[in-house]
């Protein structure tokens, strides 16, 4: 559900909050960039970086929305292929999509400055998994003891769990899901993967454009979900927040 622009919009007011409370700097890595939406939000804030992603179609949608920033570079790459530190990682909505986390999280730390941080958005709790899981090509969600384990086991210190979807976006999704007809199955897993940033499984005839349009609307609402809202074991996807220590 993270292509539906409300929710996006939200996420993205999450962001600011986690750098203005930890002081997040750049510049900043983007791993799995999709259409480029979260670097060229970054880039508005002053950061330069690199935005990458293992899919052409992809890359070519970010190019043409970081075009603006040159100071974000967007490249075709895969994370195990990368090299360098950087203090601020954004990995939203890709860890889910392979199959050897814990590798890919040892690959995370190491690209990380000690003393930076990485902020990973990930689909949560196994009771909530839906067909829209398979649609997007997902191996697993994940709860909160789980991906801590995880990151310690890469040498990351977990920060902060946030949920951002509970209360309205959890609804929403419980909905669609059981009024829109599931598509067939997925039979090649890594090719539903690569084409993920721009499917969008919240594609309700009339219904979801509309709600897409009023995204302006929701924003009032952003600083009260974030006061209210973000228990991590409510919702269907959170934020982790870790930091690689300094030795």
């Amino acid at each position: 559900m993270a292509n539906f622009v409300p929710l996006k919009q939200y996420m993205l007011y999450c962001l600011d909050r986690f750098v203005e409370r930890y002081g997040m700097s750049g510049p900043f890595l983007e791993i799995g960039c999709g259409a480029g939406d979260v670097s060229a939000h970054l880039a508005q804030r002053g950061w330069s970086g690199v935005a990458i992603d293992a899919s052409d179609e992809a890359i070519a949608a970010a190019t043409r929305r970081l075009q603006a920033w040159p100071g974000v570079a967007v490249r075709r790459q895969t994370l195990a292929t990368l090299a360098g530190e950087y203090p601020s990682i954004v990995m939203w909505d890709v860890l889910e999509h392979i199959d050897d986390d814990r590798r890919a999280l040892a690959r995370v730390a190491a690209l990380l400055r000690p003393g930076g941080h990485v902020l990973i958005a990930v689909p949560s709790h196994p009771v909530e998994w839906r067909w829209d899981d398979e649609f997007y090509g997902h191996y697993r969600r994940y709860t909160v003891a789980d991906l801590t384990a995880k990151l310690v086991e890469a040498g990351l210190t977990p920060l902060e769990f946030r949920d951002f979807t509970f209360p309205a976006y959890w609804a929403m999704r419980r909905v669609y899901t059981r009024l829109k007809r599931p598509p067939a199955p997925v039979a090649d897993r890594d090719a539903a993967t690569r084409v993920s940033a721009l499917r969008n499984a919240w594609d309700l005839p009339l219904l979801s454009s509309l709600l897409d349009r009023s995204a302006p609307l929701w924003r009032p609402f952003h600083a009260v979900q974030h006061r209210l809202f973000g228990a991590a074991h409510r919702g269907h996807e959170f934020f982790v927040l870790a930091r690689r220590p300094v030795t």
